[in-house]
């Protein structure tokens, strides 16, 4: 596939960089630089960077395995440095916008009771694929908080749409990206035209790196408030859509805020804030993208792309 062969042409060590959150996006640099790894169990070293290259060379044999692009950027919570393959290449973004609803519509109205508590209406002509929570509903209206639970927990489509119109339009999610960091992210259409992943369209793409920053500023560091992070967490923490991706490739003990995406061209995506025990949080995007039409969305390689970086 074109993407894949393009891909190959890069130097394997073009894929990795090292820094702070604040600098992810910047060029890439090479695995001779400072390693890319931050162990939680102490500082960089030696060791580390061997982790790096094995991890790097594991993703790019799941990419040739599987037929897709595979992009991560992991930051360990604290340290602030980050394991990045392909960290800074646009994919299709996809429902994990809904966050950035979410988040925004808290940031915005979060302590009006009244809003909270007062239903939306809506009606069939808003109604969209990929609806199992509000195509059930009778009557056809919603709570603001039930519109957030239902695009973060189930990927409820409408709700998505409907948080947006709340917004004022996907220009809305853009803008709010760009405040806390995040450059290369836009959101150009309304569920499900935003799924459509068309390779080299840029409407509707993120990076890693820029998930990477915006799920640490909202789910860690408070950055759209401290009860924007709460009701996040309360409602990602329990998110049914990631059991055969990212959950899968996790061992327990662990806590896991996530938000899953999916689109045309076989793009699976998921990304979120790892807690395990006597660990420093870690967070974790993953995205995935084929230059193929017919491409079957392919759940595994999420599932393995996490055990490879957080194994």
């Amino acid at each position: 596939m074109t993407s894949h062969d393009s891909s190959a042409a890069l130097s394997r060590r073009s894929l990795l960089a090292v820094g702070g959150i604040a600098t992810v996006g910047l060029a890439t640099t090479a695995l001779s630089a400072a390693p890319a790894w931050a162990s939680a169990a102490g500082p960089v070293g030696t060791r580390s960077g061997r982790s790096s290259e094995r991890m790097a060379r594991r993703l790019g044999e799941l990419e040739r395995d599987a037929s897709v692009t595979i992009g991560v950027t992991a930051v360990t919570h604290g340290d602030r440095r980050a394991f990045r393959y392909r960290g800074d290449t646009r994919f299709p973004m996809c429902s994990l916008f809904k966050v950035l609803a979410a988040a925004a519509l808290v940031q915005s109205r979060g302590y009006d009771e009244a809003y909270w508590s007062t239903p939306i209406p809506f009606t069939d002509a808003d109604l969209v694929v990929d609806s199992n929570v509000l195509d059930k509903l009778d009557p056809q209206q919603a709570t603001p908080g039930l519109l957030a639970d239902a695009a973060l927990r189930y990927s409820d489509n409408t709700a998505g749409n409907l948080m947006l119109r709340e917004l004022g339009g996907p220009a809305a999610i853009t803008a709010f990206a760009t405040s806390l960091g995040a450059t290369r992210t836009r959101l150009d259409r309304w569920e499900p035209d935003l799924n459509a992943a068309v390779p080299g369209d840029e409407r509707d793409t993120t990076t890693p790196d820029d998930i990477a920053t915006m799920y640490s500023a909202l789910l860690l560091d408070d950055a759209a408030g401290v009860l924007t992070s709460a009701r996040l967490r309360e409602w990602m923490l329990r998110n049914t859509t990631s059991g055969a991706r990212m959950r899968a490739g996790l061992t327990p003990p662990y806590e896991l805020a996530d938000k899953t995406g999916g689109g045309e061209f076989g793009v699976v995506n998921d990304a979120g804030v790892l807690w395990r025990p006597g660990r420093p949080p870690m967070t974790l995007a993953i995205l995935t993208r084929t230059d193929r039409p017919d491409a079957v969305r392919n759940n595994e390689v999420v599932a393995e792309a996490t055990r490879i970086v957080v194994g």
